[in-house]
């Protein structure tokens, strides 16, 4: 396992020790990462006759990062997707948080993580990158350090483990905002396969908010079929689906992604209690991405592991509230292989 870093030395944004670290496992498979917004910038793994090419998208220059608004591969914090109208009641107390989607607040507005630059070190094949928040950022209550880190190993797994912990009890809920494309190509995804097992899914108002409702999943079941068959039905989807409780300290199986002419495929494992799937209908850069040019809406796909969208408004949702002094803990597994 080999870690290599590289400083961005000529960059437009006044930003300081902005870093590329990668890490190679034995096999010549690599991630990319760099420290501002603790981001997944590449991850190179070979198609079924074992040509290298990278399965997510990503900048070719740092710089781009600074201004994309698309969280290409960024650390979602402190709290993942949307908050109703920015706020929401602790304890009592009425949180007005910073808001960026209208009335709303997504993925913590101007202030969320993906807007941050980490400190980092590494450990054996893992990159750990750290972060103190401190209490009002955003709007959000308690001084928080929180940690993102990353491994790859030789059976081609992206390892995500996420810790926090704050002085005063506040919400909490990570995600990584990777847009897969296993075709290795700068296209659309339209001809992927996806499965999701789930037959349950929150209603979601026209502001992507959920309604309270928990509903079948009916003709936004995911067994296998190309997404083309979904997507030209209902013009992108935005949907958050329920994931099996885990019993057991085992992940769950939440998403797998297979593109049939490379032979790519990838499990999506997590202990979160479900999975947001984003077709990326609103992608849109100015940034040159791995290939060259900027990304289009439809060029990748998010499968977002997370806890529900607006969890401290909602009834339904599982706690998302961190208790002053306890550990939060949160993982995401990235499995690849091919066919």
């Amino acid at each position: 396992m080999n870690i290599t870093n590289t400083t961005e030395d000529s960059l437009s944004n006044p930003v300081d020790e902005v870093k590329l670290i990668k890490i190679t496992n034995k096999h010549g498979a690599s991630i990319s990462l760099t420290n501002y917004g603790a981001t997944l910038v590449s991850v190179m793994v070979p198609d079924k006759n074992g040509l290298l090419a990278d399965v997510i998208l990503g900048f070719a220059h740092l710089e781009d990062y600074f201004d994309d608004q698309n969280y290409l591969g960024a650390t979602i914090g402190r709290f993942a997707n949307r908050i109703a109208n920015g706020k929401f009641m602790l304890d009592g107390k009425i949180f007005h948080l910073h808001t960026n989607d209208g009335l709303h607040t997504n993925h913590s507005g101007a202030f969320g993580f993906s807007n941050k630059v980490f400190n980092y070190h590494t450990e054996d094949n893992k990159v750990v990158f750290t972060l103190y928040s401190h209490e009002g950022e955003g709007g959000f209550p308690g001084d928080m350090h929180c940690s993102v880190t990353y491994e790859l190993t030789d059976n081609y797994e992206v390892l995500i483990n996420y810790q926090a912990q704050s002085n005063q009890k506040t919400i909490v809920s990570f995600t990584n905002h990777a847009y897969f494309n296993l075709s290795g190509r700068q296209a659309d995804i339209f001809d992927h396969c996806l499965s999701i097992p789930s037959e349950e899914m929150l209603e979601m108002d026209k502001d992507y908010l959920p309604t309270g409702k928990i509903i079948p999943t009916l003709t936004n079941t995911f067994n296998g079929q190309q997404l083309a068959d979904v997507i030209g039905l209902n013009k992108g989807l935005n949907n958050y689906y329920l994931l099996a409780k885990n019993t057991s300290t085992a992940l769950v199986l939440a998403a797998e992604l297979l593109h049939p002419t490379s032979g790519r495929r990838l499990k999506v494992f997590t202990d979160s209690p479900g999975v947001l799937l984003y077709t990326g209908d609103f992608l849109d850069t100015t940034g040159l991405g791995h290939h060259g040019r900027p990304y289009a809406a439809f060029n990748g796909v998010c499968l977002e592991c997370q806890h529900y969208p607006d969890a401290p408004n909602q009834k339904i949702a599982p706690e998302v509230a961190l208790e002053k002094g306890a550990v939060y803990q949160q993982k995401i597994i990235y499995k690849f292989d091919t066919l």
